[in-house]
């Protein structure tokens, strides 16, 4: 079956699982990279907070197609398929009533999704349910950080599970989102340890880093959000993957997916 990863945005697998995903389509295994918030701003002017952010990217008014063709580079860099969702990213969504700018500072990005979005989840559940096959290894974010796409993106992915009959065909899996897991070492801890969840560990070649180094760098908008440079990048990212044993994907223990491998 065809492993799909969800992305909140475009660069969130690349970054949590470029490794895994480049060693699983060097064994000849589907797998591709739906990113959820990948579609245009809207019309209406951009909120001071994201005309930062893009001052910060340095990718002009164009942003977010500069940063999809990033995303297509990247996924050719780990051999991965891409599907890119027409959701706008936080920073861009107004509220259907208000039309004001939902998320306008560094702190409400990490907060609760607004009450306002409901109708977006709604809605994007009932797209997946339209083009997801019928059979397939489904790979969400375990929402680390709190970031509120990271949230809508799991959120999502699990109403769509429940939408169906227990054996769907999809067998559910999670990630630890990359950078935020570094911060989040004891929530990781306790995941391991509980009698509900249970952790995969997949090791990456010393190709394998190197691909995932080159596809992360292929978002050059976006290192210096996390890196002061590409070397600190490099480095952290290999460090990451040493201490972690390569790459993590965790699975509630009832689900039915413990047959699965990735070789």
């Amino acid at each position: 079956m065809e492993w799909i990863y969800f992305s909140p945005h475009l660069d969130d697998v690349t970054l949590s699982c470029g490794g895994l995903v480049w060693e699983q389509r060097r064994a000849g295994l589907p797998v591709s990279i739906w990113t959820i918030c990948a579609g245009n701003p809207p019309s209406a002017p951009l909120s001071p907070f994201a005309e930062s952010l893009h001052k910060r990217w340095q990718a002009g008014v164009e942003a977010v197609a500069y940063r999809r063709l990033e995303d297509i580079a990247s996924c050719a860099e780990l051999g991965a398929a891409y599907r890119h969702l027409q959701v706008p990213d936080c920073i861009y969504r107004r509220g259907n009533m208000s039309r004001e700018a939902l998320y306008t500072t560094e702190a409400s990005l990490f907060g609760q999704l607004n009450p306002e979005e409901a109708a977006l989840v709604d809605q994007l559940c009932a797209e997946l349910l339209e083009i997801l096959p019928d059979q397939a290894l489904l790979v969400c974010p375990l929402a680390l950080g709190g970031h509120v796409d990271h949230q809508l993106t799991r959120v999502c992915v699990e109403k769509v599970i429940r939408s169906r009959p227990q054996k769907s065909g999809w067998d559910l899996w999670y990630y630890a989102d990359y950078p935020y897991a570094r911060n989040e070492i004891q929530t990781l801890a306790n995941l391991q340890h509980s009698l509900a969840w249970k952790m995969h560990a997949y090791p990456v070649t010393a190709d394998g880093l190197l691909a995932w180094q080159r596809a992360v760098a292929a978002y050059a908008s976006q290192v210096s959000t996390f890196w002061q440079d590409l070397d600190v990048m490099k480095a952290d990212l290999r460090s990451y993957a040493f201490q972690a044993g390569g790459v993590c994907l965790w699975q509630r223990k009832d689900s039915q997916t413990e047959q699965a491998q990735t070789n």
